[in-house]
C-alpha cells in the first residue's frame, strides 16, 4: 500500500475521531459553549475546534449562536431533546417577527407544542400603547388558540386523540369549541388550509391567526401568529396571512439554511 495513501487515510481518522468528540461534547453540554471551551474539552487546538464546528454548522450538526457560541444543531436537537433547537428558533425568529412587526404595526407570537400544553416562546411587539397579547412563555390552551390549531393539526390521530382527551375544552368566551367533535372538524380545516384562526374564542373581543413553522423535513415545529387583534373581522384577518406565511419560511429558511447547502 502506498505510504502516502496510508497516512492521509490516518489523518482523516483522527479528524473524524475529534469532529465525533465535538459532537458528543454538544451532545452532553446544557449551555451554549464558545469554541475554546469546546477545544479544551476535546483536547484539540482552537484551530481545529473551529474548523470541525464551521464543518458541523454548514452540515445541521451544530448551531451557531449569535453571540458565537454553539449549540446541538438541527439533528442532534432531534435526536438528544428539543432545549437546543428552541433556543435556536427563539434567536433566529426574533428577529425576524421584529420585521415584520414594524412592517405591519401587529404583534407576534412563536408557540411550540409540550404534551398538551402550548407556550409562548417568542414575541415580537407593536408601537401601540398597548398590545393585547399574553406575556411571554404563557400557556394557551390549544382549542381556543389559533396556534394551539396549528400545531395540532398534523398529528396523529392516536396522539391527538389522547390531547383533546386529557383536557377538559372549558368555554372562555360564547365562540369557543367544547365540542370534541367540532374541534376535530376544525383541525381538519386547519390542516387543509394551512393557517388557523382564533375568532374570539379566548378573549371576547380579541382576534389572532397563526400558521405553521416547519424543519427542514415539513413538519411542524412551531406556530406563528400575528395577535391582539381586537373588534377585527375574519376577512380582514385573512389580510394578514400571506405575511405570516413569509415570515414563517423566512424562519424556517435561517434556522435551517444548511439544507441548501
Amino acid at each position: 500500500m502506498d505510504k502516502g495513501n496510508t497516512a492521509q487515510s490516518t489523518d482523516t481518522i483522527k479528524m473524524v475521531n475529534r469532529a465525533l468528540d465535538v459532537l458528543d461534547t454538544l451532545r452532553t453540554e446544557r449551555n451554549p459553549a464558545g469554541v475554546n471551551a469546546i477545544a479544551k474539552k476535546c483536547g484539540i487546538s482552537p484551530s481545529t475546534a473551529f474548523r470541525i464546528l464551521k464543518t458541523l454548522a454548514i452540515n445541521g450538526w451544530a448551531y451557531q449562536c449569535a453571540d458565537d457560541k454553539y449549540i446541538a444543531g438541527e439533528k442532534l436537537a432531534f435526536l438528544f431533546g428539543k432545549e437546543n433547537l428552541y433556543i435556536a428558533l427563539q434567536e433566529v425568529a426574533s428577529i425576524i417577527m421584529e420585521k415584520y412587526t414594524d412592517r405591519y404595526g401587529q404583534a407576534m407570537n412563536l408557540l411550540i407544542r409540550e404534551g398538551s400544553h402550548c407556550y409562548i416562546i417568542q414575541q415580537s411587539h407593536s408601537k401601540n400603547l398597548i398590545d393585547y397579547v399574553p406575556p411571554l412563555y404563557s400557556d394557551l390552551p390549544f382549542y381556543a388558540s389559533s396556534g394551539g390549531k396549528v400545531l395540532l393539526s398534523e398529528l396523529p390521530i392516536g396522539l391527538l386523540d389522547e390531547i383533546i382527551s386529557s383536557r377538559e375544552l372549558t368555554p372562555l368566551t360564547p365562540n369557543t369549541i367544547t365540542d370534541p367533535d367540532r374541534f376535530w372538524d376544525e383541525l381538519k380545516k386547519v390542516s387543509r388550509d394551512g393557517y388557523a384562526i382564533d375568532n374570539r374564542e379566548s378573549a371576547a373581543n380579541g382576534s389572532c391567526i397563526a400558521v405553521p413553522v416547519r424543519d427542514s423535513s415539513g413538519r411542524i415545529i412551531a406556530a406563528l401568529s400575528f395577535s391582539g387583534f381586537i373588534s377585527i373581522g375574519k376577512e380582514d384577518l385573512l389580510a394578514f396571512r400571506e405575511p405570516l406565511m413569509e415570515a414563517s419560511k423566512e424562519i424556517t429558511l435561517n434556522l435551517y439554511k444548511v439544507t441548501s447547502a
